[in-house]
């Protein structure tokens, strides 16, 4: 395991017990993943499926509450979010990283919430997912994109590997897929003083990247700027979540 993956590993492990009540976004992104899978046309029934950075299965279950699957796997990062699936999920579970884990066959679906963001080379993972599609089969993406947690990258605090709006995707997918829907969502969470808002953020497990913290002066320097560059109108300090939803297939013949 590399070093970013062992850092990113350890904090999503130490959140995983907190990070299904603490996920409200992302949450709300794995429900309109799986509502955009279904304006698609897919289903009501799909066969094999596999999930990529399961976590704690909040697309998971948005999935089966959509969809049947006459197969359907599992993989995360952490060994752990096994744990925390659904029972009868839980033994079709592959831990480690999804760059390296071996894939066999061809799957309908390859489904991933709120983890492109931490990987390393996304157009070779795409790249990689790509040679696995079943013929009419789909890839169903959830990341963020530019502006999320603007504020914190406004106090220079380390960010994700990757971010990226619809209109970059494009230029990431491998020749045969094309977008086959896509959108932008920006929402403000607002906290009432910093220390609430890093443990919202240590929570979710998104500083996984993080490799240095604030001092007790600064976090009181970094809470002022805060509140006057990024205040809401009822005095909280504002934290931007800019959400990416995709659903991605096959080109037509002619179009790839």
């Amino acid at each position: 395991m590399s070093l970013p993956h062992a850092r990113v590993a350890r904090a999503f492990r130490r959140g995983l017990p907190s990070y299904h009540d603490a996920a409200r976004v992302q949450a709300m992104s794995a429900q309109r993943l799986a509502e955009m899978l279904a304006a698609d046309g897919a289903g009501p029934r799909i066969g094999r499926a596999l999930e990529f950075g399961c976590g704690t299965g909040l697309l998971t279950r948005a999935l089966h509450r959509r969809f049947a699957f006459d197969a359907f796997e599992t993989n995360d990062l952490v060994s752990e979010a096994r744990d925390h699936l659904p029972g009868d999920l839980r033994p079709a579970f592959r831990p480690g990283p999804i760059e390296g884990l071996p894939l066999h066959g061809a799957y309908d679906l390859i489904a991933s919430g709120a983890t492109i963001q931490w990987i390393a080379d996304p157009a070779a993972l795409l790249a990689r997912l790509s040679r696995h599609l079943a013929p009419g089969g789909r890839l169903l993406i959830g990341g963020f994109g530019r502006g999320h947690f603007a504020e914190l990258a406004a106090l220079a605090a380390p960010a994700p590997l990757f971010y990226a709006d619809p209109a970059e995707w494009p230029a990431l997918l491998p020749p045969g897929l094309v977008l086959r829907a896509a959108e932008r969502r920006r929402e403000v969470l607002g906290f009432d003083d910093l220390p609430q808002l890093l443990r919202h953020l240590r929570a979710t497990g998104v500083t996984g990247n993080a490799r240095a913290g604030w001092g007790r002066g600064a976090m009181r320097e970094a809470e002022r700027r805060w509140r006057a560059e990024h205040g809401l109108a009822d005095g909280r300090l504002g934290l931007s979540y800019v959400s990416v939803h995709l659903v991605i297939g096959i080109a037509p013949q002619g179009q790839a």
